[in-house]
């Protein structure tokens, strides 16, 4: 596929995207077989960005492409290169000027008559256009005749004329862009082409939107535009509408080679399936559209690659172009679009949200109103009516969704936060299971990075740990896992990770990880591993939290009938094995500068996790407090 660009048309009909060829290969076709030497003004009408300039491009194929005897003489002349000039009908003839002498022995003549008729006529075309620019030139004009010998124009014209229809050859006349005139430069190009257009065997092939044309006319003229027009515009042309299904595979074509590398993992089918079908689709109506929103996104993804989920960034991207006020809104209200549902009995929390939705939707287009809503009840939940709770959140985060709080600045920023864990990282953690000693290393190495806010990275990993937990770890790599934390987690367990009361630290955090991963784990078979984990493991005060809250767990459901995480009996071998590495694995100068020290001795001591077995060690535990 050839690059797309908003300005450069496509030249070749073998690169055509929107079916536009076949089209262009009939005007084309309807130009050659003009029959007459008059003159004729044919024009292609269609919206901004439909395509008009590619079919323009095609038709110059398909006639450079005919036979000799077939053959015309093609001149291009786009009045947006000269926009701003004095007088566009000089420069027009200008262009016939330096091209038609060139092409043809027979069109010798005509230079030097060309320029005598573009110094005479510019002025009298304008003031044939009786509109309100004509007035603020008769100085000029005044002062133009006064400075030169004056033109006899209608020689001039009979000259020309002579000399194009003895020459034989046809001529045509393209001209592109005439919507991005201003309104005056457009009423002026229209009375170049009505005082001009009777040159014999010369086609005047006008490219442009009827209804911004026609306004622009009535804005200068007063003229009713679409019958000014249609004085002039003798064969009339709409370019076809693009067909949906070429556009929709042109921007599937293009989102694949932007969008080709995405990491496995994070694009979903189904779910991109549904966000361009709900809201998406309607606001990609012609090629530019098209040509726009891919162009942005080869530049705004590669930023962000791996770091958010593909399908809410072309979302947001699409909001972005398309929509940009509502992009604004989004960016600037994080609250009212990330995050789960809250549930509020106030009933003025509610009146107010559904108010501030509904602000935003009132101001779209009123055809993208429903399609947008669907669009962001889908890319934020929090938007729609159904109830969304924080257990959706690790799933959020997992998928790097927008809706979720953290990953959020991320698609506005277009760089992942300072600090903030990339899914890279947490990929190259999970696999170095395979190594556990750098498994370990790795998140040592994590507790001397410090993010901006002051806490550890160690922390940030930890929290997005659990994201993966359900899924992305093997189950031949759980028992690793385990085995880490529970060797070395009490060196992730910093201070400076605990803000006020309410902060539940590391030490849970690890041990959260742990338990959902033993979860997987068969009832039977968590005995023989956990044991093995705190037998082997050094980490006592990650191991203390871990069996407490077993120890509660049981306790819970004693009684009950329900069945605890472990049964009593493999409870208080954790227990045993807790203790006696409590006695033999650390030094005493270990456990004096271990950093969970108090707890360590006020759970050994007070017997709440030991067995009925461990008097002898809780007397010894008692000395060393007194110590």
């Amino acid at each position: 596929m050839t690059a797309l660009s908003a300005d450069r048309p496509s030249s070749n009909p073998q690169d055509d995207l929107f079916g536009h060829a076949p089209f262009a290969e009939s005007l084309a076709n309807s130009i050659c077989r003009y029959p007459g030497n008059d003159g004729l003004v044919l024009a292609l009408y269609g919206p901004w960005g439909s395509g008009k300039s590619t079919v323009l491009s095609y038709v110059r194929h398909f006639l450079e492409h005919r036979s000799e005897t077939e053959q015309l003489i093609i001149v291009t002349f786009n009045p947006w290169w000269f926009s701003g000039q004095e007088n566009l009908a000089r420069a027009f003839l200008g262009q016939l000027q330096a091209v038609l002498p060139a092409k043809s022995e027979k069109f010798k003549k005509l230079g030097e008559l060309l320029g005598d008729f573009a110094e005479g006529v510019g002025g009298l075309i304008d003031l044939s256009g009786m509109t309100g620019g004509a007035g603020s030139k008769i100085g000029k004009l005044v002062g133009m005749v006064t400075r030169s010998k004056p033109k006899d124009v209608p020689a001039l014209k009979s000259k020309i004329s002579s000399i194009l229809r003895e020459a034989g050859r046809r001529i045509l006349v393209v001209v592109d862009d005439i919507d991005r005139l201003t309104p005056e430069e457009t009423r002026q190009l229209f009375t170049v082409i009505k005082a001009l257009g009777d040159f014999p065997n010369v086609v005047y092939l006008l490219a442009f939107d009827r209804e911004v044309a026609a306004q622009a006319i009535e804005q200068q003229s007063g003229m009713p535009g679409e019958r000014y027009l249609e004085k002039i515009i003798q064969v009339p042309f709409e370019l076809p509408p693009v067909d949906r299904v070429a556009l929709r595979a042109a921007l599937f074509k293009r989102l694949d080679e932007i969008l080709g590398d995405t990491p496995d993992g994070l694009f979903d089918q189904s779910y991109w399936t549904n966000v361009f079908h709900d809201g998406i689709d309607p606001l990609i109506q012609v090629p530019r559209d098209v040509v726009r929103f891919t162009n942005t996104l080869s530049v705004t993804y590669p930023a962000v690659r791996g770091e958010v989920n593909p399908v809410d960034f072309i979302a947001l991207e699409a909001l972005r172009v398309f929509l940009p006020g509502l992009y604004g809104v989004i960016r600037t209200n994080q609250d009212q679009f990330s995050g789960h549902t809250r549930e509020s009995r106030y009933d003025g929390d509610q009146k107010a949200k559904a108010a501030f939705h509904e602000q935003w939707a009132q101001a779209l287009p009123e055809p993208l109103r429903s399609s947008t809503r669907d669009l962001l009840e889908r890319i934020f939940p929090k938007v729609g009516q159904m109830g969304y709770g924080a257990d959706w959140l690790a799933q959020w985060r997992r998928s790097l969704r927008a809706c979720h709080p953290d990953v959020f600045p991320t698609y506005f920023r277009m760089t992942v936060p300072p600090g903030a864990v990339r899914r890279s990282e947490m990929l190259a953690l999970l696999s170095l299971a395979e190594a556990p000693a750098a498994l370990g290393d790795a998140l040592i190495q994590a507790t001397s990075e410090k993010r901006p806010d002051g806490l550890s990275k160690a922390r940030a990993l930890l929290e997005r740990l659990m994201d993966h937990v359900e899924e992305d770890i093997p189950d031949t790599h759980i028992p690793v896992f385990i085995n880490v934390l529970l060797d070395m987690g009490d060196s992730l367990v910093l201070d400076s990770d605990e803000h006020g009361s309410f902060d539940f630290g590391n030490e849970s955090r690890v041990t959260r990880v742990v338990y959902h991963l033993l979860k997987r784990v068969d009832r039977a078979q968590r005995h023989e591993l956990l044991k093995t984990a705190i037998d082997q493991g050094r980490a006592l005060g990650v191991q203390r939290y871990l069996i407490a809250a077993l120890s509660d767990e049981v306790k819970k459901y004693a009684g009950n009938g329900e069945e605890a995480f472990v049964d009593t009996t493999t409870l208080d071998d954790l227990k045993a094995c807790w203790l006696y590495g409590l006695k033999t694995k650390l030094s005493q100068s270990e456990l004096l500068a271990h950093s969970q020290l108090v707890r360590l001795l006020a759970h050994g001591a007070s017997g709440a996790i030991l067995p009925r077995q461990g008097h002898g060690v809780k007397r010894q535990l008692h000395q060393m407090m007194l110590c």
